[in-house]
Formats: C-alpha cells, sequence, structure tokens
C-alpha cells in the first residue's frame, strides 16, 4: 500500500499522510459541497504520482471536466493527451434516463472496468447517484463485492454520491465496505461559505488524523485548508 499525498499539505497531515492506494473511497455529499473537486484533487495527485487515472462521468463532457479542473489549478489537460487520463461520459445523445437505464449502465459501468483493469490504476465515477437510483439492493451488493475485487487487484476506486438520492441501507452497506468514507457539507463562518470535510473512516495511512477539515474552493489557489475548527450550519 502506498500513500499519495494530495499536494495541499495541511490536507495531507489532516488525513495522516494522504490518500491510501489501493482503497474503496467513497465521498457523500449534496449538491454543491464539493465532491466533484475534491474527487478531482484526488485524481490529479495519483496522475501527478505517475498512475493512470479513468474518470466516470454522468454530469460532465471531458471538455467541461478539464475546464472545471483547470479553474481550480488542476490542470490534467497535458495526462489527457499522453493517454494517462481517460474520461468516459454516460450522457447519451437524445437519450432518457429510465427506471431499466440504471442497473443496466451499472452494469455496464462495473463490466468496462473489469475488462479494462489492466489499462488504468484508479478510477473515479462521478456521480454514482445517478447509476443506483433504482438498483435492487441485492444488485448494488454485487456491485461493492465487484469494486472490492478491483481494490483487491491494486486499483483505488473514488465514488462520489448524493446520500438523497440513495436508499439508507445502500449508504450503510457502502459505508461498511469502504476503506475511506469522507462526508462534505456546505458550512458558513459568519458570512464566509465554506466547506466542511469529515473524515468518517480512513484505512491505511498513518500519523494524526482530524475527524474534520475546514476548506475552501478559491479559483486562484485551487483547494485549501483553513484554520477554522467550528462553523455554524
Amino acid at each position: 500500500m502506498r500513500i499519495i499525498s494530495l499536494g495541499v499539505p495541511e490536507l495531507d497531515r489532516s488525513l495522516g499522510g494522504g490518500i491510501p492506494h489501493p482503497s474503496l473511497t467513497s465521498i457523500e455529499g449534496e449538491h454543491g459541497s464539493g465532491k466533484t473537486v475534491f474527487s478531482q484533487q484526488i485524481a490529479f495527485s495519483m496522475l501527478r504520482d505517475g498512475m493512470r487515472v479513468c474518470v466516470i462521468s454522468t454530469e460532465s463532457t471531458i471538455r467541461e471536466y478539464l475546464k472545471m479542473m483547470k479553474s481550480v489549478k488542476l490542470d490534467a489537460t497535458d495526462y489527457f493527451i499522453s493517454g494517462a487520463f481517460k474520461f468516459y461520459s454516460l450522457h447519451v445523445r437524445g437519450g432518457k434516463w429510465s427506471e431499466y437505464l440504471f442497473p443496466l449502465f451499472l452494469r455496464v459501468v462495473v463490466n468496462f472496468l473489469e475488462v479494462k483493469s489492466s489499462a488504468y490504476d484508479c478510477v473515479v465515477i462521478d456521480d454514482l447517484s445517478a447509476l443506483s437510483l433504482g438498483v435492487k439492493s441485492s444488485e448494488f451488493l454485487t456491485f461493492i463485492t465487484r469494486m472490492k475485487n478491483l481494490t483487491s487487484e491494486g486499483k483505488t476506486i473514488v465514488l462520489t454520491f448524493h446520500p438523497k438520492f440513495l436508499r439508507e441501507e445502500i449508504v450503510r452497506n457502502l459505508k461498511a465496505s469502504s476503506d475511506v468514507y469522507f462526508r462534505l457539507r456546505n458550512a458558513s463562518f459568519g458570512t464566509f461559505q465554506v466547506k466542511v470535510l469529515e473524515i468518517v473512516k480512513l484505512w491505511g495511512s498513518s500519523g494524526e488524523r482530524k475527524a474534520t477539515v475546514t476548506l475552501e474552493v478559491n479559483p486562484s489557489l485551487g483547494l485549501r485548508v483553513l484554520p477554522i475548527q467550528e462553523v455554524s450550519i
């Protein structure tokens, strides 16, 4: 197991050094809480460490995703051109999501990742919520098992999701199975809007860890840790 630095010293110290690789990492958060930016920070750190990263998005196109990364000082364009960074969008022109397509896309994603497992070291699925709507608990458990199998083969799997779109039972199973589990939420400190990162579970890292970290997404500086201990929601 390796510990991958996220490139933000204060954040690395709060995580006991960084993100363990391989691992199954889950990031829970509401809309606008910073799930995508935080998962991009992980993906970029993996790329910077010489690994190959695959992103599967239910929300963005490649142009939108690269533009978002660049806006927070994570320019992955060269990695994309070289082939170290691959991106797959689940947007289908003229397509409509349905109860039939949700489980179908989930199965397709799992099969794809297993077949292509030799082509990547880290996978980010952003956002898992859209793939899990209407999926039976047994089918989602199968999905988690197959993701854990990939981590046993040396892969890091990063999953982002909105908890209100998943059944409570599914969230509990995901939390129990994850090696790393983060919860992000929006908060305010006076009139200042921030993101609060709760470290629910973190296996594999060493050193001192914090229970919560206050973050700001700054267009000029990227993701940074703020020296705020308490915030009012």
